[in-house]
């Protein structure tokens, strides 16, 4: 009785049918074909994504290399490094060797004295140089290099230490740092971040 007055007050509702979709109507083939397109779209925004990422790693690899050699550069033409003879008659034989810094990359040693004679010294460069160590806000008293590995200027300031009776603390300044290691991995996630989100 409501089906025939809903269709007298509507009396176009008779003309519509009910469509019903019949899974055989479906091509195999074209939906095999539609999978496959939508797969490798996903493989080749994967690649896009990994190359974007590789490109973040190594330029900003790149970028901070680049710094630490500028930063190099300057620090050799305003505090030349001596040698490690040198430096191990002037400096460690005195026992004024508080620590010694060593960069294996450059294979030279950035080296802080705790003597009244070598603060004011230090004073004297820090507005002649700008350079900002992971460690020290401030450049080093004395440098020197050295062509060996970190473990074999280690054991030299050992011995040396032993020697002389003092202690040195020794530390290295590898590339990267875990500083710039974290600004290489938050560059990269923040890449990733803004790719996902613009997608």
């Amino acid at each position: 009785m409501l089906t025939r007055i809903i269709l007298r007050a509507v009396p176009n509702l008779k003309r519509w049918t009910p469509i019903r979709f019949n899974s055989q109507q479906v091509d195999p083939a074209k939906m095999k074909a539609f999978q496959e397109k939508v797969d490798k779209a996903k493989v080749r925004r994967a690649y896009a994504l990994g190359g974007c990422l590789m490109f973040i790693w190594i330029s900003t690899h790149g970028i901070l290399l680049y710094k630490r050699r500028s930063e190099h550069r300057n620090l050799n033409e305003k505090l030349p490094p001596i040698s490690w003879e040198e430096f191990e008659q002037k400096y460690l034989s005195t026992g004024d060797v508080k620590s010694i810094i060593f960069q294996p990359h450059f294979e030279t040693a950035n080296v802080y004295l705790h003597s009244a004679k070598e603060q004011q010294m230090k004073k004297s460069f820090v507005d002649l140089v700008h350079t900002t160590p992971d460690k020290f806000s401030r450049p080093p008293d004395v440098r020197f290099y050295i062509e060996a590995s970190a473990d074999d200027v280690q054991s030299l300031v050992t011995a040396a230490s032993q020697k002389y009776k003092t202690h040195v603390d020794f530390e290295l300044d590898q590339f990267p740092s875990y500083r710039e290691l974290s600004f290489i991995v938050g560059s990269s996630l923040f890449v990733l971040a803004a790719i996902t989100m613009a997608k």
